[in-house]
């Protein structure tokens, strides 16, 4: 007969398993850690949720923008030019002297004074040749309508089979239209007023001090100005870099524009020789004029060779002769800027001849004389801060 199993009281543990303690003598459990997140500006009440990442922007919208901040800053150095310019003339002049301001021995004299003596020497320079072209710089001025009078039959023959092409086409054009008609209406020519230059005298003086001052500030109080600039950028790489590439155009763009003047001087001393041998009136005048025309890449050799082309033709009797000055100073060009320019910059400082060309164009138009002038050191300039940046190198090489 089976036997029948006690019931075992509530609490009773199990034979042979250990004994488990009562629910009032064991340990709690631990509690779930939870994260507590510090509520943030435009969270909802109750919402612990991480904030949703905000999606980058288009990059078609990117180039939009791009594309209306620069028309934006053409825009503005177009219509605020007589503001910006001599801003940018004043900082280049400043960019150019301001290793001569660190070497001996203005370097052991007192930075204001440094920059009173580099100021003063360049504007004594500048009104030192002003000065000595002025005279025959004005005759020749007063010889311009002789000069084109003497060089139109010699300019006549050589325009002739274009003045034949002209006649053909006029004629066609009349019989085209039926003839003139009687009572054909009066054509009106409206002359623009000449320029007073009297009454721009003082904006033209106003400017050059405005240069002048701003120049010997940027000089005095330039390098104090940049490192409050370098300590608004935020990291130490940002600074780093801000720092490499103000020393690279402040060295690099020195050495350019020294050697473009040394050149340049250069090849106006050969023109004045060449022009002299040829028997030439004033060509210490022209010599001084090509070498300021060549600090302009490409406008003004151009500019020159013309120039020279009109005093052959009113100084000389035969075709041949009346070219040479014009094709003699083409040749001390092509040797200046073809052979002893790059052996003196090397390739570091080589840009595209097509870049410098249009960008010629537009600071041409924007600023005028001004820009040509000031055009290939702001080019130099950005090509150097391409190369530096993040991104830029792609632009740097399409600049070389």
């Amino acid at each position: 007969m089976a036997r029948r199993r006690r019931p075992r009281p509530a609490g009773a543990a199990e034979p042979g398993a250990a004994a488990t303690p009562p629910a009032a003598d064991r340990p709690a459990a631990p509690a779930a850690t939870r994260v507590h997140r510090e509520p943030r500006p435009g969270d909802a009440p109750g919402n612990d949720r991480p904030p949703r990442e905000r999606a980058p922007a288009p990059p078609d919208t990117l180039r939009l923008l791009r594309a209306l901040v620069l028309l934006a800053v053409l825009y503005t150095c177009y219509f605020a030019a007589g503001l910006i310019l001599p801003v940018v003339l004043a900082a280049f002049f400043a960019l150019l002297l301001s290793p001569l301001v660190r070497r001996a021995p203005l370097r052991w004299l007192p930075r204001s004074l440094a920059a009173l003596l580099l100021v003063a020497g360049l504007l004594g320079t500048v009104g030192a040749v002003a000065v000595f072209v002025a005279e025959p710089a004005g005759d020749w001025a007063r010889r311009v309508p002789f000069v084109i009078r003497e060089a139109a039959p010699k300019l006549q023959a050589m325009v002739e089979p274009l003045r034949e092409a002209r006649r053909a086409s006029a004629s066609l054009d009349t019989l085209a239209a039926g003839g003139d008609q009687a009572g054909g209406a009066q054509e009106v020519v409206i002359r623009p007023p000449a320029p007073d230059l009297l009454a721009a005298t003082p904006r033209v003086l106003g400017s050059v001090l405005a240069v002048v001052l701003l120049t010997f500030s940027f000089l005095v109080f330039g390098d104090d100005l940049l490192r409050k600039l370098m300590e608004l950028r935020p990291t130490r790489a940002q600074k780093r870099v801000t720092a490499e590439i103000v020393q690279r155009i402040q060295s690099d763009l020195s050495r350019y524009m020294l050697t473009i003047s040394a050149t340049s001087i250069a090849l106006g001393a050969a023109t004045a020789v060449y022009l002299a041998w040829l028997g030439v009136a004033d060509p210490l005048l022209w010599g001084v004029l090509a070498a300021a025309l060549n600090l302009t890449p490409f406008i003004g050799p151009l500019v020159m060779a013309v120039l020279l082309g009109l005093v052959g033709l009113s100084g000389f009797d035969t075709l041949g002769q009346a070219l040479m000055p014009a094709a003699g100073y083409l040749l001390l060009h092509a040797l200046e800027s073809q052979l002893f320019t790059p052996l003196v910059l090397g390739r570091t400082m080589r840009i595209n001849p097509l870049a410098i060309i249009l960008w010629l164009l537009l600071w041409g138009w924007l600023w005028g004389v001004a820009g040509l002038l000031v055009a290939v050191p702001m080019l130099v300039c950005l090509k150097i801060a391409a190369e530096r940046l993040e991104g830029g190198a792609p632009w740097a090489r399409l600049l070389e």
